[in-house]
């Protein structure tokens, strides 16, 4: 009968997973436009300490949202400024540097097709621009969602009080308030460690003398809330611009693949698990589990929510008694295991 009901189980798990994947386009808004929520709720708490209408508080926090857009599209706009200008700098080189490593490879430059650049750069571009529309259409929806879910939260424990008896009441209350804590804290962590990240590769691109070194460190900040895959796709960019900058010399290089993977693999891999995972009370491998289960259900959206959803599961099986060793699997075992000679003494001085 349990094998029965492991199977049962995991079949509900692989459909639940199916549908997600299937109706990502409405749960992925709704998922992001919750935290979302999370993000701004010192803006909606301090709304509510000097007594703003909730129509006021609404506008305060989109004054906020649509603040932080302005500049990240101002930035954005004017590093695709300088990366076009540093392509169409680079481009010669770019060609030269193809033809020396077919000659190192003793492969005939002629008997491989001539490699276009610039047509690559736009074919890149265009799926770049298509995932782009794809993500300002869900992107339409989150908003909508955010604005409700804004609107509706005055009167949330309003209705968890009208909806349930006294102690289920107090209970889910505590849930979702533990919920929101946590996850607070996971990303004002997660940003500062992204932010000391960006920081660290930027100061050392800027010392080897890379182009564009703030706009890699901004690329370092951004892709540092991916977990583990993240901090490696990040250094990439960087030590291909070196090659390009820096070509025939490979010393420049070297030392930038070197600085990066000394940061990322310090902060990004072996501190990042570590400290979330202490802060989230999650184990370190159930991060990456997360990461590679949520990245295959909803691809990076997922990934970059996976250990906050991860957190959320374990919070919710931490105050129902049936599923609460499942908390306790998933936790990061902050307190050391018991010595075997501690409980022969303690009986031995209780029998004493």
């Amino acid at each position: 009968m349990k094998v029965l009901l492991g199977l049962v189980a995991l079949l509900c798990v692989l459909a639940l997973c199916t549908i997600l994947n299937l109706a990502s386009g409405v749960f992925i808004p709704l998922v992001i436009a919750w935290f979302m929520l999370q993000v701004f709720r010192p803006v909606i708490d301090l709304g509510r300490k000097i007594k703003l209408p909730p129509l006021i508080n609404l506008f305060l926090v989109f004054a906020v949202f649509v603040s932080v857009c302005y500049i990240g599209i101002f930035f954005f706009s004017t590093q695709i400024v300088a990366f076009n200008r540093a392509y169409n700098q680079y481009y010669s080189k770019l060609n030269e540097m193809t033809v020396e490593t077919l000659k190192a490879l003793q492969i005939p430059p002629e008997s491989i097709p001539r490699i276009n650049w610039m047509d690559m750069l736009g074919r890149y571009l265009r799926n770049i621009a298509e995932v782009v529309t794809a993500l300002s259409a869900k992107f339409v929806l989150t908003l909508v969602f955010f604005m409700f879910m804004l609107l509706e939260a005055p009167y949330l424990n309003y209705k968890i009080d009208r909806a349930f008896s006294g102690s289920n009441a107090a209970k889910i209350k505590n849930i979702m308030s533990s919920v929101s804590d946590q996850i607070s804290r996971y990303l004002v962590t997660l940003t500062l460690i992204s932010a000391a990240t960006g920081l660290c590769a930027w100061a050392a691109l800027q010392f080897v003398g890379v182009e564009l070194a703030v706009g890699w460190g901004v690329l370092t900040f951004l892709l540092n809330y991916i977990p583990t895959v993240g901090s490696i796709i990040a250094t990439i960019p960087p030590v291909l611009m070196a090659m390009l900058q820096f070509s025939p010399s490979f010393i420049q290089p070297f030392v930038v693949l070197v600085s990066l993977g000394a940061i990322q693999v310090t902060i990004g891999n072996i501190l990042t698990p570590k400290v979330m995972g202490d802060r989230l009370g999650l184990s370190p491998v159930v991060i990456l589990l997360s990461l590679l289960l949520w990245g295959t259900v909803w691809g990076i959206p997922g990934a970059l929510l996976s250990v906050p959803i991860a957190s959320i599961i374990k919070i919710v099986c931490e105050n129902f008694p049936t599923v609460r060793p499942i908390a306790v699997m998933m936790g990061s075992g902050g307190k050391p295991p018991i010595s075997p000679k501690s409980p022969a003494k303690t009986n031995n001085s209780a029998e004493a």
